[in-house]
């Protein structure tokens, strides 16, 4: 993360997405003769209950261009990051909701915890920007999710490829514990995986988007992977070190400081407002490398198009990989690229391997972490930084520790 100013400001606690080696109403009752319940993509919910497509709304044709356009090849990394490694995630979310701009550009990268700081920040646009194009294709999986959920029930069994039970779904109001519990409990049914895996792909590819015999069976593996192991998937490396990684049943019910789920499935209003978003079409996945020489490039040109400033960008501990001169300095130069003010944050994530981070939550491995923008670039300009542990520590007290 970078420092604003001088300061970090950091509130603590649970879930980001660190790149590296550690790390409506319920419906009424079933009718006694009711046959079970239906695999099938239920019907799209009544418009009147939709709100009114927003002006930043992007067309099917217009996302599929900027997914084209905007990215470069495929990488390899690692790690196989279905799920993010980051239990502090949420560490930040009331001062990140307190200091983001609305209205702005998102630009992130890794896969779930996005959507909790796109609802905590509200952004007009949003890509994520990742070097593996797995993580483009995850995401596309996402929206196809987002597009067909009822409920936040229904987007966790569409995400683990359970049958969803829409006569006894928890609610609106339901606690994430019922939320999950109801998705969880449906048993584990290749048929049904097979067939909701084969009717979201139908949807991504209504949408436009081109996909290879290769991108396909991706999305099967990644798909896979959440049906297989359910909410008990976690972060992976590719060589197994031994660790054990936040389970994603943990994620999607960690709290922030103040005891809060405030994740975006935390609230129907949060779940909702991501939604709206894949809906229209407003979260666009990318693949590029921070040190690239194109995709931050043309994102930066898409948002000066659009008069979009970047509100915050979200780069989990990607610089820690940027730190040798030559992408260091590509990096800054990308940064420099971007369209911002003064109200723009940069969202870090510090990985503990063998150093604790002064603002490190107990319990945590991770750190997360607010700076701006102005701050990074006035340092990086003036002395530099000499390590990634001396970037995330930029204007904290080192007797400040938790």
């Amino acid at each position: 993360m970078r420092a604003r100013a001088g300061h970090l400001w950091v509130l603590g606690a649970l879930l980001c997405g660190c790149r590296g080696a550690e790390a409506g109403a319920t419906p009424g009752p079933p009718e006694a003769a009711a046959p079970p319940p239906s695999i099938a993509a239920p019907a799209p919910p009544a418009s009147a209950a939709d709100p009114a497509p927003s002006s930043s709304a992007l067309s099917d044709a217009e996302l599929t261009r900027l997914f084209r356009e905007l990215s470069e090849p495929d990488r390899y990394f690692f790690s196989d990051n279905y799920v993010s490694n980051e239990t502090s995630y949420l560490q930040v979310s009331a001062e990140l909701g307190a200091r983001a701009a609305r209205g702005g550009a998102y630009i992130g990268v890794g896969p779930e915890q996005n959507f909790s700081y796109i609802a905590l920040t509200q952004p007009k646009l949003a890509f994520i920007v990742d070097i593996r194009r797995g993580n483009a294709l995850q995401h596309l999986l996402y929206k196809a999710i987002f597009e067909e959920a009822t409920s936040r029930a229904h987007f966790v069994a569409l995400l683990i490829g359970r049958r969803h039970d829409e006569t006894s779904d928890p609610g609106a109001e339901a606690r994430i514990a019922d939320v999950l519990a109801h998705a969880a409990r449906a048993p584990a049914d290749a048929k049904v995986f097979a067939e909701t895996h084969a009717r979201l792909l139908k949807k991504i590819r209504a949408r436009g988007f081109t996909l290879g015999a290769e991108d396909e069976k991706t999305l099967e593996a990644t798909h896979r992977a959440f049906f297989e192991r359910g909410l008990d998937l976690s972060f992976e490396l590719h060589e197994k070190n031994g660790r054990k990684y936040p389970r994603l049943r943990e994620l999607f019910a960690a709290k922030d400081p103040a005891g809060t789920q405030s994740g975006f499935l935390g609230s129907e209003s949060a779940f909702r407002s991501v939604q709206r978003m894949q809906r229209e079409n407003r979260l666009i996945p990318v693949v590029g490398d921070f040190a690239g020489e194109h995709a931050l490039r043309r994102v930066g040109d898409e948002l000066r198009k659009r008069d979009l400033p970047v509100s915050v960008f979200y780069t989990s501990n990607v610089e820690q990989y940027l730190m040798e001169p030559d992408k260091w300095k590509a990096w800054a130069k990308n940064v420099d690229a971007l369209p911002a003010n003064e109200q723009s944050l940069f969202l870090r994530c510090y990985l503990d391997q063998g150093r604790r981070h002064p603002l490190q939550l107990e319990g945590h491995r991770t750190a997360t972490l607010l700076a701006s923008f102005d701050h990074f670039k006035w340092r990086n300009k003036s002395r530099g930084y000499g390590s990634f542990f001396q970037l995330v520590t930029d204007g904290v007290d080192a007797g400040a520790a938790h």
